[in-house]
């Protein structure tokens, strides 16, 4: 083979094997495709006069109207909800409350998820809560997905349990909000 043709080849090669680990996950180990968290499209960002830090708090007991649900921030209950995974919808507006403290929040439709799933998303739970994250899991019915990601002023619906990109959520929205953790802590049910 002269050496015109086997560069030509070599070229080939090294372009199929870009082609092929672009598309095998670039190499990120679980399958899943490689990238930031800020190109999944549908991760919903909120800027806005609802994710300031001047955030009103409601009389206790007082619901709020909310602009989405769940909601991403906006006013809420004085007494943030503890850390802890749930087996009914705790009120949003103390949920509101501990994303203000940093919370990032794992919202699950129950008809929408297998038992399975659901024993998933409390693994995840419980590896973070282990790790002193300030987390919440629960199940709410109006989801638009199978699971909504929640934390202050930012939203990642999902149709299944992504355990890659529920780690990338956490890396980046756990912690970030106006009141840092150690304001409100991660206080425990019960």
């Amino acid at each position: 083979m002269n050496r015109s043709l086997a560069a030509c080849a070599a070229l080939f090669l090294i372009g199929l094997s870009a082609v092929l680990l672009a598309a095998c996950g670039g190499g990120s180990g679980d399958g899943g495709p490689a990238g930031s968290i800020y190109d999944h499209p549908a991760l919903e960002l909120y800027d806005n006069e609802h994710t300031t830090d001047a955030q009103l708090h409601l009389p206790v007991g007082v619901a709020a109207d909310y602009t989405v649900i769940p909601p991403y921030g906006e006013e809420h209950s004085p007494i943030p909800q503890p850390c802890g995974a749930y087996e009914a919808s705790p009120p949003f507006e103390m949920v509101v409350h501990a994303m203000e403290h940093g919370a990032v929040v794992i919202w699950y439709s129950p008809e929408e998820i297998s038992n399975d799933q659901k024993q998933q998303l409390t693994e995840i739970t419980a590896k973070h809560f282990g790790d002193g994250d300030y987390v919440i899991q629960a199940p709410y019915g109006g989801l638009s997905s199978p699971i909504m990601l929640v934390a202050w002023g930012v939203r990642l619906p999902l149709d299944g349990v992504e355990e890659r990109m529920i780690e990338q959520f956490f890396d980046e929205f756990h912690d970030e909000a106006p009141e840092p953790l150690a304001a409100g802590g991660c206080s425990t049910a019960g």
